[in-house]
């Protein structure tokens, strides 16, 4: 009973969390890691305002069962807590070698809506999610060569989602260091 009560805390926390989530007051830091919180802002940030978009893409890789596997990722936290609200990877898979994308959201989004995709201007592709763990609900799709080359030349990376109120929410990951990253991983 008391396992029940604190996952139920947190899946309301959850969607407290991304209910409050205000995206258009430049409210994220896009970063590899959560910066101390005693790190001095510039005047940008200070005033409210989103600072320049860094390359922020970064490669990590690991021994799997049938090989070597790498991904490309980057990570959005909101700035005044440094909590994660989106992770985005592409992962080369050690045995098709076939990349396919991850999306990773926080607890409280409202799961039948899925997760819509865009890349650049093209249009919005729905994904389900997979699935849901104390890190967040994650999704996955077999991104195409030509969509991972439009982001490798600039093509920011749209994610939209609902939460549990079914309140509309877009998250934009900056191609910004993308095609490096994703050359290292190939």
């Amino acid at each position: 009973m008391r396992l029940r009560t604190r996952i139920a805390r947190k899946l309301i926390a959850g969607a407290a969390f991304v209910g409050i989530l205000d995206v258009s007051s430049g409210a994220l830091a896009q970063t590899q890691q959560p910066k101390a919180p005693s790190r001095v802002e510039a005047p940008a940030e200070a005033a409210g305002q989103p600072s320049r978009p860094q390359a922020n893409w970064i490669v990590s890789c690991s021994q799997t069962r049938p090989g070597f596997e790498c991904r490309a990722g980057q990570s959005l936290f909101l700035r005044k807590t440094r909590q994660r609200v989106l992770s985005v990877a592409v992962r080369m898979p050690a045995d098709t070698k076939k990349p396919v994308l991850l999306l990773q959201l926080p607890l409280g989004v409202y799961l039948p809506e899925g997760a819509s995709l865009q890349i650049g201007k093209e249009e919005a592709k729905t994904l389900p999610f997979l699935g849901c763990d104390n890190a967040g609900c994650i999704a996955e799709y077999a991104v195409t060569d030509g969509e991972l080359n439009a982001v490798a030349k600039g093509a920011d990376i749209t994610i939209s989602a609902q939460t549990m109120q079914k309140q509309p929410f877009s998250l934009t990951v900056p191609a910004i260091g993308f095609a490096a990253a994703y050359a290292k991983i190939k």
